[in-house]
């Protein structure tokens, strides 16, 4: 080979090797606040304050907030963890770390006027972590009703490791690893216990009242049957097994109607109460983890619950008291930790962005389907509509508008109307042509649009920004 072809052949060499390395180049691992502006309402002893990385970093280091108070002095009228060093909180960074936090507490007995606030400022010595969008948060010491506001929801990435509650007037939202709780025991008059949807439970009721006469020869041919993936091979065998119409009795109605959860009633007659053999679903991974399978049975404890759990094989249980708190709409459970908080107390969200046990009809009647990026609303006073921009557009959408839209309390009213594809049919995609209005239990109106469905084509970070139509108060 000629050296002028030697010459050629090299520098086309590097110059690949260089457009890969600039291909593979991620982009800038970006920092916030949650929020640029929060409420600590007066019947709140202690906030929690995040900052969130847009994915794990690779290096160590810390984050420095510095706080400008107002009104209000440190010590005083509040406190932080971890303790402020002059004006200032360094928080450790661990490589592998998707956000930190800290909180902001306030002693027993300090009375505000509510023009009390602190001002925070974020800087970072991580590298590789740029600050970009809310650089600052600006905390009043009194109950915030939101005019308006832009969320990067924390879903937590592609494997939506988290469920997020989010409540428009406080500007808030609640990332809740999804894999915390099994099982969630409502607080009404009713005694109902639910899955968690979220990682694709599901549960069959045995013959049986005693658990440890359970054995592993009673739950032969469930791994067939007890879980979304087997009813979805299943639907597509050339002729469906006779048992695929009853799997939709396996998870929770997606309504949310609690005469039509899994597991039936718990009755106060505690032989009446059966075992349910339930698949605990997966959790977030590449591919999913499989989270196991146990044997369960729930009775009555006066105004409240006990749940028994055990392994399958086991002669032996495990036994968990719930009380009911109707500042909650549920009292969740793990098998791992016994009684979890795995949701803000009712009046504390609106909507909630999750994955999801919903149901679908591929021609045969409706079977258990899971659901990414699916959209929940708080079934305790919150309503919500939907509008298309060929009829309004958001901008031009008003309190004068609000006669004439149609409202709905379904639990899946918002659901996955906001995006399409993401399943058989196609990749995922964010639906401009419609936003959604959201009245609180407060009868706060906000008009709400989704503005991503990805981040870098990476799903489980949406976006979405609101404005308020009317004030409740």
């Amino acid at each position: 080979m000629s050296n002028f072809f030697k010459y050629v052949f090299l520098s086309a060499f590097v110059i690949g090797l260089s457009s890969c390395e600039e291909e593979l180049k991620l982009p800038d691992n970006t920092i916030q606040f949650e929020s640029g502006q929060l409420g600590f309402a007066s019947n709140e002893t202690e906030l929690t304050i995040n900052v969130n990385f847009s994915r794990e970093t690779s290096n160590e280091g810390a984050i420095e907030i510095t706080a400008e108070p107002t009104g209000v002095e440190y010590g005083a009228q509040f406190t932080t963890e971890p303790a402020m060093v002059g004006n200032k909180l360094t928080i450790p960074v661990a490589a592998g770390a998707t956000g930190i936090s800290f909180k902001i507490i306030k002693p027993g007995g300090v009375v505000f006027l509510g023009d009390e606030q602190i001002k925070f400022l974020l800087s970072t010595n991580v590298e590789g972590l740029v600050i970009d969008g809310n650089s600052e948060l600006l905390l009043t010491f009194a109950e915030l009703i939101a005019t308006s506001g832009a969320i990067d929801i924390n879903g937590g990435g592609a494997n939506y490791p988290n469920k997020v509650f989010i409540d428009f007037s406080a500007n808030r939202q609640a990332a809740v690893d999804r894999t915390t709780w099994d099982l969630g025991f409502s607080s009404g008059g009713d005694f109902r216990a639910v899955l968690n949807s979220s990682n694709g439970m599901m549960a069959m009721a045995l013959d049986k009242t005693d658990l440890n006469a359970v054995t592993a020869a009673d739950t032969i041919g469930m791994g067939a049957m007890l879980s979304h993936d087997a009813v979805f091979a299943a639907i597509n065998l050339p002729t469906p097994p006779s048992w695929v119409p009853d799997a939709i009795n396996w998870i929770d109605d997606p309504s949310g109607d609690l005469a039509k959860t899994a597991i039936a009633g718990v009755s106060a007659t505690a032989s009446e109460n059966k075992v349910y053999i339930v698949n605990r679903g997966s959790g977030p991974g590449t591919p999913s983890v499989p989270l196991g399978w146990k044997k369960i049975r729930i009775i009555r404890n006066g105004t409240g619950y006990t749940l028994q759990y055990a392994d399958i094989a086991a002669t032996t249980f495990s036994e968990v008291q719930v009380t009911k708190d109707t500042d909650h709409s549920f009292q969740y459970v793990s098998f791992a930790t016994g009684v979890v908080e795995a949701e803000p107390a009712t009046a504390r969200w609106d909507i909630a962005w999750t994955g999801f046990s919903n149901a679908t009809n591929f021609g045969a009647g409706p079977v258990p389907y899971y659901f990414q990026d699916f959209i929940l609303q708080n079934t305790a006073g919150v309503e919500t509509a939907q509008v298309l921009t060929a009829d309004i557009a958001y901008e031009d959408f008003t309190e004068a508008n609000l006669g004439g839209t149609t409202f709905s309390d379904a639990r899946t009213n918002i659901g996955s109307s906001w995006r399409s594809g993401g399943g058989p049919g196609g990749g995922p995609s964010l639906k401009t042509d419609r936003f959604y209005v959201v009245k609180d239990a407060d009868d706060n109106y906000y008009k709400v649009r989704f503005t991503a469905l990805t981040i870098g084509g990476e799903r489980g970070k949406p976006k979405l920004e609101y404005d308020i139509v009317k004030n409740g108060k």
